[in-house]
C-alpha cells in the first residue's frame, strides 16, 4: 500500500490536491478523476485501493514525506485501471479451470467468479478453442506469459492463484508464507505482475487466445448510454438531447470512451491542423494546468487539449499521428 501511494504523489502534477490522488486509488466514479488518473500515467492504480480511508491515506503521505528514499518499485500500465487488470486475470483462471476440469471429466465445478461479464468472454473463448481442439494452445500461450513475466519482473506471484481438476489455488497468507514477503507487499508484486500481464496480452498475434480475455474496463451508466447512440450513429446534439444534458457532459462521456479503450478513432473528434503542434508542446510541458494550453493554443477546445492528452498518455497518439 505505501509503494502505491508513494508512486501515486511523486506521479502526480505538482498543482494537485491529495485529495485527488486519494480519489484515483480509492476509485471515485468522476470524469475528473477518470481523466487525473490517465493524464498522469496512474490509470492502473484507478481504484486499486478501495477501502483505504483518508486519515490512512494522510498518514501514509507524511511518511512518505518523511522517508523519500524507502520505496519500491511499483509498475502502471496506461491504458487500463486495476479492475481491467484483475478481472482479465480473472478471465485467465476461469477458462484454466474450466479446460481443467473439463479435460478431466467434471462438468459441474463451482467458478472461481460469479462476474457475469468475465463468464460470458470465457464461455465464448472456451467454445471456440473446444471446437478448435486448441486447449494445447492455451497452456503454450500461458508459458509464454508466465516466463515473460519473470523476464521482466524477475519474480512471478500471480500463478499461485490458478486452479483446477482437484488443484485449488493458494490463498494470499499461504503465498506470503511461501516466498517469505508480507502481505501488504505481496499485493504489490501481485499488482506488478498484472501489469506486465497485460502488457503481454495486448500482443495479439503472441497469444491469439488469452488477447481475446482482456476485460476493460466498466463504463457509467450514462456513458454507456452515449456509447450505444454512437454505435447507432447518432450526433453530438442528438446525444445531448436524448439525455437531456449539456453538450459538454457528452464530452464527458466521450472521454471517458477513449480513457477506457472503447473507442480508438481519435480523428472521429480531432481535425485541427494544431493538434501535431500541440502534441510538441505537450511532450516538452507535461504537468500544466489545462488553462495553461489553452492559452498557448486558443483555436483548440478544452474537449480536444484534454483528448489530445488522452492520446499521448495512453501511447495512442504521438508527432506523427
Amino acid at each position: 500500500m505505501y509503494n502505491i501511494i508513494h508512486l501515486s504523489l511523486t506521479q502526480a502534477h505538482n498543482y494537485k490536491t491529495e485529495k485527488s490522488i486519494y480519489n484515483i486509488i480509492t476509485g471515485k466514479k468522476s470524469h475528473q478523476t477518470f481523466f487525473d488518473a490517465c493524464s498522469q500515467q496512474l490509470l492502473s492504480l484507478y481504484h486499486s485501493l478501495p477501502n483505504l480511508k483518508y486519515p490512512s491515506f494522510v498518514g501514509n503521505v507524511h511518511d512518505f514525506k518523511m522517508n523519500e528514499d524507502s520505496e519500491q518499485r511499483i509498475r502502471v500500465h496506461p491504458r487500463h485501471t486495476y479492475d481491467s487488470l484483475l478481472n482479465t486475470f480473472k478471465a485467465i483462471q476461469l477458462l484454466v479451470q474450466t479446460v481443467s476440469n473439463t479435460e478431466h471429466g467434471m462438468f459441474q465445478f463451482i467458478p472461481v467468479t460469479h462476474h457475469s461479464t468475465i463468464q460470458q468472454r470465457v464461455k465464448a473463448v472456451y467454445k471456440e478453442i473446444k471446437n478448435a481442439d486448441t486447449q494445447y494452445k492455451l497452456i503454450e500461450e500461458l508459458n509464454v506469459l508466465f516466463k515473460s513475466i519473470i523476464e521482466k519482473n524477475n519474480t512471478l506471484y500471480i500463478h499461485y492463484y490458478l486452479q483446477g481438476f482437484e488443484e485449488s489455488m493458494y490463498t494470499r497468507q499461504q503465498i506470503s508464507l511461501i516466498e517469505n514477503v508480507s502481505q501488504k507487499r505481496l499485493f504489490e508484486l501481485e499488482l506488478n505482475d498484472l501489469v506486465m500481464m497485460m502488457f503481454e496480452l495486448e500482443e495479439q498475434a503472441k497469444y491469439p487466445i488469452l488477447n481475446k480475455l482482456i476485460i476493460l474496463p466498466t463504463l457509467l451508466f450514462k456513458t454507456e448510454q452515449t456509447f450505444s447512440g454512437i454505435k447507432n450513429g447518432l450526433s453530438f446534439n442528438q446525444l445531448a438531447n436524448m439525455q437531456n444534458v449539456k453538450p459538454n457532459t457528452i464530452e464527458d462521456h466521450i472521454l471517458e470512451l477513449f480513457i477506457k479503450g472503447y473507442l480508438s478513432k481519435y480523428k472521429d473528434y480531432l481535425n485541427s491542423q494544431h493538434d501535431t503542434s500541440f502534441l510538441r508542446f505537450y511532450i516538452g510541458n507535461r504537468g500544466e494546468r489545462l488553462r495553461n494550453y489553452k492559452e498557448k493554443f486558443p483555436e483548440l477546445s478544452y474537449f480536444e487539449i484534454k483528448l489530445l492528452i488522452v492520446g499521448f498518455e495512453r501511447g495512442d497518439l504521438n508527432v506523427t499521428t
